[in-house]
């Protein structure tokens, strides 16, 4: 099919859309994320995939895991978006996670990611004072973005040097940009980097 409307995945969606998106006029956005109530088939998403307008704006909200929607699908994205997932994905499959990401995209696909820096984290828990009156709003954001909840722990460490070291290391992607004092859902602690699929 001759796509001239960018596809695009929104991996771990929930309510964020893709930041970029009112600079598109048409696109096919998947929004995955399983805790989604109301959504579409992976099998309905693949059909309309196959066969849609390109001259159309179609949104689809997809309730599959990340992982298991990327090792089945045979869809092949434009663009895909990670905002706040990555920090997710175990440390021992990070390079898998890379992987999959690298079977769902082609040549010039570009890869968007909002992660927490590490960086800034830390220098927070070095800086903090128990004695200072934001202590109680500090410690929550350090606490959330260092640890999570016990059901969705964050379980690996992001900084702009292992941004470019686990993204290129297997020459799949190349890190284009990289913004490491990025303002997301009113914190200003996260990476913002986009890379290119070779």
């Amino acid at each position: 099919m001759n796509k001239i409307c960018p596809t695009i995945l929104n991996i771990a969606a929930g309510k964020f859309q893709p930041l970029d998106l009112e600079n598109q006029r048409r696109f096919f956005l998947v929004n995955l994320d399983p805790m989604y109530y109301s959504y579409s088939t992976e099998e309905l998403i693949e059909d309309h995939y196959g066969n849609h307008n390109v001259e159309s704006t179609i949104t689809h909200y997809c309730n599959s895991d990340a992982y298991e929607f990327m090792e089945r699908t045979k869809m092949i994205f434009d663009k895909i978006c990670i905002y706040r997932f990555l920090e997710h994905v175990p440390m021992d499959k990070v390079l898998y996670f890379i992987y999959l990401v690298s079977t769902i995209t082609k040549k010039g696909s570009e890869i968007d990611v909002i992660v927490p820096n590490y960086n800034k984290l830390a220098v927070m828990l070095l800086g903090e004072s128990v004695n200072r009156l934001t202590f109680e709003k500090e410690n929550i954001l350090l606490t959330t973005e260092l640890l999570n909840e016990p059901s969705c722990p964050h379980a690996s460490i992001w900084t702009e040097q292992r941004v470019k070291y686990f993204w290129e290391m297997e020459e799949r992607f190349k890190v284009k940009e990289i913004y490491p004092s990025f303002n997301f859902d009113g914190r200003n602690i996260y990476i913002r980097f986009k890379a290119v699929r070779l």
